[in-house]
């Protein structure tokens, strides 16, 4: 990144803004790191999809596996929900460190993955370094966000959460596809997350073990010693879909039932009531 585009974000930056830890609100949230002295934080936990632009001076980042990657000023990357580790903020030779995180809440990216699909998400490598480039269309969408969400007086919410999901197509069309949490802690997390993000398709476990580069039958046995199946996660997966597009969105019980991957009504309505005890119709507008 340029020193113009790097100077269009520093002022988002002036002064150290870091969350309080705590329960994160429904929202998209803009914060500042900033620092004098050189910082390690231990044991770090990502909770929601967070965008990290470094601003000045150098940030590391040691994952589970002892891997240490450096990220110099002018550099960025996408942590995914649940990737844990130690992070070491580092000042440059003037002095100080600055870093601007934008965290987009896992409903926000949902939706994204819902209305623009994944092409390309089951058949690639999870990626190991994070690392987002900043183009000037991807900074010019980043600086937007940032505007809106500082705004005195504010925005309206809706409006703001649109210009942060303009970061999100920015990074979704840069390639940038790991936005989902991908960090699993077992295999049965792992189909688990993979499916809520696309719950509609027809997924197999012949499917299913090819995009985690998995036999099926490897997939099988896992799965079987932890108690479950890819059978099992696909209806629950699709039940917690369909309430949430019932009750959340007001859809009707055919598209809920289309979106989850259901073709059939009837099927779809004994899938709910035997998961959740009521007709499909029934958890509307909840």
């Amino acid at each position: 990144m340029g020193p113009d585009l790097l100077a269009r974000l520093s002022r988002f930056a002036a002064r150290d803004l870091r969350p309080n830890g705590g329960d994160r609100p429904h929202r998209p949230e803009l914060w500042a790191f900033v620092a004098h002295d050189r910082e390690r934080l231990a044991e770090v936990r990502i909770e929601r999809t967070a965008l990290i632009a470094v601003l000045e001076g150098t940030k590391e980042l040691t994952d589970q596996s002892g891997t240490t990657r450096r990220f110099p000023t002018g550099s960025a990357m996408l942590l995914p929900p649940g990737w844990c580790g130690a992070v070491v903020n580092d000042p440059s030779a003037g002095g100080r460190y600055r870093a601007l995180v934008l965290e987009f809440p896992a409903e926000m990216v949902r939706r994204l993955l819902r209305a623009h699909g994944t092409e390309g998400l089951t058949q690639r490598t999870r990626p190991g370094d994070w690392h987002v480039t900043l183009t000037p269309a991807m900074t010019d969408a980043i600086h937007h966000a940032a505007g809106g969400l500082t705004a005195d007086p504010p925005l309206p919410a809706k409006l703001a959460e649109h210009r942060c999901m303009e970061v999100l197509l920015a990074l979704l069309e840069d390639g940038v596809w790991w936005l989902g949490p991908v960090a699993p802690t077992g295999t049965a997390d792992a189909v688990r997350q993979l499916l809520r993000t696309q719950p509609d398709i027809p997924w197999t476990a012949e499917r299913v073990a090819g995009a985690l580069n998995l036999s099926t039958g490897t997939l099988r046995r896992r799965l079987t010693e932890e108690g479950c199946s890819v059978r099992s996660i696909l209806t629950e997966e699709r039940v917690a879909h369909a309430r949430a597009l019932l009750e959340g969105e007001g859809l009707s019980v055919q598209e809920a039932a289309e979106a989850c991957g259901y073709a059939n009504r009837s099927h779809f309505a004994r899938r709910i009531r035997a998961a959740v005890g009521v007709n499909p119709s029934d958890l509307r507008g909840r």
